[in-house]
């Protein structure tokens, strides 16, 4: 790693960024399922009713002059209806700053309904369980040569695979079962030249050495609520693998004063950004519980303190 100019930011979601340019994101109302998805894979789909392009047009419009406004070097299309188009145009309106694409395909935490037949058939039915995530993972592998030719040049997996107490299954699932394909999915990035993020929440260290060995690039969001330190991990990992947050966005972003977030921020910036390979983010996204006070707190001490060389 190299130290740049000053540290990198970024958010996976700025959801309310009226508060800093003056204009929403536009949203069709009721029933678009692409509102509720945001980043999802299907395509072809992901038609908005009032005439997406339009909307797609509008909202990375919005969202790249609010990356502008507070200082990101990473703009993540969000709440669009046409996922490839949105990317085309962020590269073209924003070509200073790193697009990022989205993907996934392995296996998370799953949801509450289907949780427990989701835990049996990975344990009762391996085979036809690495079936299924073989040919996910070949849609991905596809969706991922799409959005790098349509101006991707990094791209974001982001699937939880661990609580605050650890992992969701066992280590030995993840090493026989879900990293064999994440590094898939890393290598057809790496192959069409992008980099890799991957973000999980939750307490990683009892599979961290496997989830880092993928080849990933990045990983985010060093989860402080699971008790994850940006400067443990980099001790460990710092000299090849880059690291983004660990602003904790669980409690102290909703509920801290914006005093306690630029310390955090600070704090973050001082444990991760020495010798380089840091990005300044929360442990999520700025979501609209944040109040906005905070969020601009976080992005003014990313500018001001995070600066080479440093203050540490």
């Amino acid at each position: 790693m190299e130290e740049p100019d000053r540290v990198p930011m970024f958010e996976l979601e700025f959801q309310y960024p009226e508060a800093v340019v003056g204009e929403p994101y536009l949203m069709t109302g009721k029933g678009e399922e692409w509102e509720k998805v945001v980043f999802g894979l299907d395509y072809k789909d992901m038609i908005s009713s009032t005439g997406g392009n339009d909307v797609t047009e509008h909202n990375v419009g919005v969202l790249a002059r609010t990356c502008a406004k507070l200082g990101y070097d990473v703009l993540r299309p969000a709440f669009v209806p046409d996922h490839l188009k949105s990317l085309k145009i962020a590269k073209r309106i924003a070509p200073d700053l790193l697009i990022m694409g989205s993907t996934g395909g392995t296996l998370g935490i799953p949801d509450g309904s289907s949780m427990s037949e989701v835990v049996k058939r990975v344990y009762t039915e391996f085979g036809a369980v690495a079936r299924e995530m073989g040919e996910r993972v070949a849609g991905s592998i596809e969706g991922i040569r799409m959005q790098v030719d349509a101006g991707a040049d990094v791209i974001v997996d982001c699937t939880d695979f661990c609580l605050k107490e650890g992992p969701f299954f066992k280590p030995s699932i993840y090493e026989g079962l879900i990293f064999p394909h994440l590094k898939m999915l890393v290598d057809a990035a790496h192959g069409r030249g992008a980099q890799f993020i991957m973000h999980t929440d939750g307490n990683l260290w009892p599979i961290l050495e496997g989830l880092v060995s993928t080849g990933i690039d990045a990983l985010h969001s060093i989860d402080p609520s699971a008790g994850m330190r940006i400067k443990d991990v980099k001790t460990l990992y710092g000299e090849g693998l880059a690291l983004c947050g660990n602003v904790d966005a669980a409690s102290l972003l909703s509920y801290g004063s914006s005093d306690e977030v630029a310390r955090a921020a600070r704090d973050c910036i001082d444990e991760g950004a020495p010798g380089g390979g840091y990005f300044l983010t929360s442990s999520n996204c700025i979501y609209r519980a944040v109040p906005v006070a905070n969020a601009l707190a976080l992005a003014k001490t990313g500018r001001e303190h995070g600066r080479y060389p440093a203050h540490y």
